[in-house]
């Protein structure tokens, strides 16, 4: 029965496709591996005729979880065109770099500049039409103009032709109000003097009437009260009307009176005429308003006719469809819109082309697409560092988990996909396979062993098998601590640095008559060191 030399990573396999990147650091020597061809020695099991050793050394310890995946660009961009016509030309091929503003392809563009030719001969029609159409409209809006200026003359003229009539009126009106009013005011101060005069006779006189009636009604003979009241009334009346005469006489009413009256004549007529002179001058004015009113509605429609041939003129019914032509003669010349290396193409030169032309994937921004099993699931996290490493170049490249899905995904290859940010991305390749150790934990200045070198003994006591200077192997007690898949923590007062140890406890007492692995031995000892 021949040793194999991964007989311990297969009892502790736990997902489905592990990495066998080793989780020790590279520089501290832990857990190099050493096939002993030849070397006789023996355990408590029987003679070992071959060993498998590692030499206990101090140094780091991750507790990790380790995936693999595919390395891809973070960004990725398409070349694509809506127009449809044959490449002209190709300036690119698949796995050239290109920058941002790079030529991929020409197409050809004949028929689209012999539109565009047609289209700005047919616009150069058009804006002379439009020119021509805004000056006429300038010239409407000139003699619009020149019409206002001709009727606010006429206008104008009315206006000031019934001011003058009413500025006449009103002087002729002011000639005979001083003597208006003076006849005004002495009949006035007359009529106060004789107006207890004129009171008291008015008053006889309806006490007169009054006397009359109550006689009539009482049968209007010549005896009695009522007629005695009634000569009595008549008595006082002619007494009042007496004293109104003289009190008239003396004030010269009949005078006052003619002076009024004549004096009202002249002044009716004048205050008429003025008042007629204002309603006409005020019609002028408001005849003027509506007519000038009316020719600025005119103009500003000119205005606004002449503005809009202008907009017209200046912008064209067809400058848009010149705009959407130069749009598509530019897009004929297709551009890298993002930086990065061609991984598609999609057209040769003679070929018709329409939609996808060509895709870029930037190499300045790469992830490796994993998928975590369900059972680390909750130990990672996104932020967490990774240790990435790839046959395609040597060593470990740093990386970030930058993604978990919240989702699993269905199917044999299940687990939740998960994106790994390269924190140097130059050191890797798009397409390529990664394997990806995800640090959980560290610890440092700790001995390792890989699992399979621990076993209990009878007593359930952990122990590993310590190379003896005779060359067998002694059980030595120790004590268990973190562990990851392939390595666990020991500790104890009976180990120390340098000492060997069996790698796998479980060959204790194999076959004797078992060959080296000749071919493992190169590998064990290769693999250990990645």
């Amino acid at each position: 029965m021949k040793i194999q030399f991964k007989h311990f990573i297969r009892r502790h396999r736990k997902m489905a496709v592990l990495s066998l990147v080793v989780v020790l650091a590279a520089g501290a020597g832990i857990g190099m591996l050493r096939l002993r061809a030849g070397a006789p020695v023996s355990g408590e099991g029987g003679a070992l005729e071959y060993a498998r050793t590692v030499t206990l050394e101090k140094g780091e310890l991750n507790e990790s979880v380790n995936v693999s995946g595919t390395v891809e660009s973070a960004e990725l961009s398409s070349v694509t065109t809506l127009l449809t016509a044959k490449v002209k030309t190709v300036s690119v091929k698949i796995g050239d770099q290109v920058n941002k503003g790079d030529i991929i392809c020409t197409l050809d563009d004949t028929d689209l500049r012999k539109e565009l030719a047609d289209k700005k001969q047919s616009l150069t029609q058009e804006q002379q039409k439009l020119k021509e159409a805004y000056e006429r409209t300038l010239a409407q809006v000139q003699t619009a103009k020149d019409s206002k200026k001709a009727e606010q003359s006429v206008q104008d003229l009315r206006v000031s032709e019934a001011q003058r009539t009413l500025n006449s009126a009103k002087a002729a009106l002011d000639a005979v109000t001083p003597a208006y009013n003076a006849a005004k005011s002495n009949y006035s101060t007359m009529m106060t003097a004789v107006s207890p005069s004129q009171n008291a006779a008015d008053a006889a006189a309806a006490a007169s009437q009054a006397a009359y009636n109550t006689w009539i009604a009482a049968g209007g003979t010549s005896t009695g009260m009522e007629y005695e009241a009634y000569q009595a009334a008549q008595a006082d009346l002619t007494e009042k009307q007496a004293a109104l005469d003289e009190a008239r006489k003396l004030y010269n009413a009949d005078a006052y009176s003619a002076a009024l009256e004549t004096a009202q004549q002249a002044y009716d007529p004048a205050a008429a005429a003025v008042q007629a002179a204002q309603a006409a001058f005020e019609q002028a004015t408001a005849a003027r308003h509506q007519t000038l009113d009316s020719i600025d509605a005119t103009i500003n429609q000119a205005v606004a006719a002449a503005l809009d041939a202008k907009k017209q003129m200046d912008q064209g019914v067809s400058a848009k469809e010149i705009e959407e032509l130069e749009k598509k003669l530019e897009d004929t010349v297709l551009r890298a819109e993002t930086s990065g290396k061609i991984t598609e193409l999609k057209v040769n030169v003679g070929s018709l082309c329409k939609g996808d032309v060509a895709t870029i994937q930037s190499t300045e921004k790469l992830i490796v697409s994993v998928k975590i099993p369900e059972y680390a699931i909750g130990k990672v996290a996104v932020g967490m560092a990774v240790n990435l490493t790839s046959d395609a170049v040597a060593g470990t490249i740093p990386g970030t988990l930058a993604r978990i899905s919240p989702t699993a995904s269905e199917g044999e290859s299940g687990g939740f996909p998960a994106d790994v940010a390269v924190n140097k991305p130059e050191s890797l390749f798009i397409g390529s396979k990664a394997k990806a150790e995800i640090i959980i934990s560290s610890k440092t200045n700790v001995f390792t062993v890989p699992l399979d070198a621990v076993r209990q003994n009878s007593a359930g006591q952990d122990v590993i098998l310590v190379k003896q200077a005779d060359g067998t192997f002694a059980e030595t007690p120790v004590t268990t601590g973190a562990r990851n898949d392939y390595f666990v923590e020991v500790s104890g007062s009976r180990i120390a640095a340098g000492a060997e140890v069996l790698a796998d406890a479980a060959q204790d007492g194999m076959d004797p008559d078992a060959e080296p692995p000749a071919a493992e031995t190169e590998n064990a000892e290769t693999e250990n060191n990645i």
